[in-house]
């Protein structure tokens, strides 16, 4: 799991419109260890070094990046929709709910997975 190998900082919380569940993802530099902010997407994933993902060949590269932008390439909406379902799961959350314990016993805020949300202690 990449939260236990030390990725946990460089991630963000997406959120679902309908606010009803949240996804992990590589953070765009700028949402490190935060909630996704569609303003920072123009700054690139967080792993990317010299156009290199730093995840890759570490069997921690993301199922979106590795299936929606490489391998499935045109399905796009139907790949985001099929892992979309993965993170709706009981597992899926418990992941999310443990990063976000991370993130609040790191830096002191709150993380309000109803609102995506957040607030100093």
């Amino acid at each position: 799991m990449a939260i236990g190998a030390g990725y946990a900082n460089r991630m963000m919380l997406e959120i679902a419109p309908e606010l009803t569940f949240g996804v992990l993802a590589p953070a765009f530099r700028g949402c490190e260890n935060s909630i996704a902010l569609q303003e920072f997407a123009h700054c690139g994933c967080c792993f990317l070094s010299n156009g290199l993902c730093e995840l890759h060949g570490t069997g921690f590269q993301p199922l979106e990046c590795r299936f929606c932008h490489h391998d499935r390439l045109g399905l796009g909406s139907k790949c985001h929709a099929d892992l979309e379902k993965e993170w709706q799961t009981s597992a899926g959350q418990a992941l999310v709910k443990k990063w976000v314990q991370l993130v609040k016993s790191s830096r002191g805020s709150k993380i309000s997975m109803s609102s995506g949300q957040t607030s100093d202690q």
